[in-house]
């Protein structure tokens, strides 16, 4: 007696648009888009997700450094803005990214731009200083992840204990992350009280050898800020108007790290210089690589006079400021 088996079944075909669960669909879509090329839709349509979720994808992957793009900052040295900066202000380098009008906030584009300089220069053993505001903070959290040995990273200014987001200890510890360093922070204040109480730090025993390791820094990146109302050194609730007046009666028309400095680069000094605790101008100086990064039409005259003032050997700005250097 014969037995008829039934016929196997075929398994179903797997829908199409149907993605193996083994596979993140953050890494295929940016496998997709990057590498193969494909459009947004076209990705929606393979990974069976709504464009706005490919969009998500794409984000997301650039923003944990799983795709890191990048452009080649000595091509943006070429245009003939920077070449003119340089020219005018004997930089080593710079670079001049263009005008979006608007488009997006003017401090987050100059940090990006400064932090691909930044990753081109830095190197290992470096001694890197930095200083702190919204554009070094925006530079900070734009560098891709990476790793350079036996690079330090140091606070060149005392910490603040102001709640703002763009302090120097946040600063410094963003960088130092970014790049898998030693992070230095000063375990002081940037301004105390009274002029004999910064003395007596600078002879305390704990903080005599983070003030010691201040004046190796072989590198530097910093801003620069104004002195009018809407300026990062009054948002960081450090000084009130009637700090600055006394510099601002010698000409001070900028600020870099807390240190303030006339229309010809030269610094000014205060009551305020008295109670800081931090690097000098003098002391940014003697660095042999100093990196600027600062943008805006209404920067113009801080950062025209940091530049007289050589205080810079490399400059990241934008359209706007470029040509009010140059018009001046």
């Amino acid at each position: 007696m014969s037995t008829l088996k039934a016929p196997k079944l075929a398994k179903p075909a797997k829908p199409a648009g149907a993605n193996p669960p083994s596979l993140n669909p953050m890494l295929s879509a940016a496998w997709l888009y990057y590498q193969d090329e494909l459009t947004q839709s076209d990705i929606a349509e393979v990974l069976g997700v709504s464009r706005a979720s490919v969009i998500n994808y794409l984000h997301e992957a650039r923003r944990t450094g799983v795709v890191k793009i990048t452009l080649e900052s000595e091509h943006f040295t070429a245009m003939r803005l920077a070449q003119q900066l340089c020219k005018r202000f004997g930089l080593q380098r710079c670079i001049v990214i263009p005008d979006d009008q608007g488009r997006r906030p003017a401090a987050v584009r100059l940090g990006e731009a400064g932090a691909q300089l930044l990753s081109d220069v830095v190197a290992q053993g470096d001694m890197l200083g930095v200083s702190w505001g919204q554009t070094v903070l925006a530079l900070s959290k734009a560098i891709s992840p990476q790793r350079i040995p036996g690079l330090s990273v140091i606070q060149i200014t005392g910490s603040m204990l102001a709640t703002f987001a763009f302090s120097p200890e946040l600063c410094t510890s963003n960088i130092a992350d970014r790049f898998g360093a030693r992070c230095i922070n000063l375990h002081a204040p940037a301004l105390v009280s009274r002029a004999e109480i910064r003395d007596l730090l600078y002879q305390e025993p704990a903080l005599i050898p983070q003030l010691q390791l201040l004046q190796t820094c072989t590198k530097i990146v910093f801003g620069v800020g104004h002195l009018d109302q809407d300026s990062t050194i009054f948002g960081s609730g450090t000084v009130v108007t009637e700090d600055l007046q006394p510099y601002i009666t010698q000409g001070a028309v900028g600020v870099i790290a807390g240190r303030y400095f006339d229309s010809a680069g030269k610094p000014v000094h205060g009551p305020l210089d008295e109670r800081m605790i931090g690097l000098t101008l003098a002391e940014i100086d003697k660095i042999p690589m100093r990196i600027c990064v600062a943008g805006g039409a209404a920067k113009a005259p801080a950062l025209r006079a940091a530049l007289q003032g050589q205080h810079a050997t490399m400059l990241v700005t934008d359209e706007l400021a470029a040509r009010a250097l140059m018009d001046a």
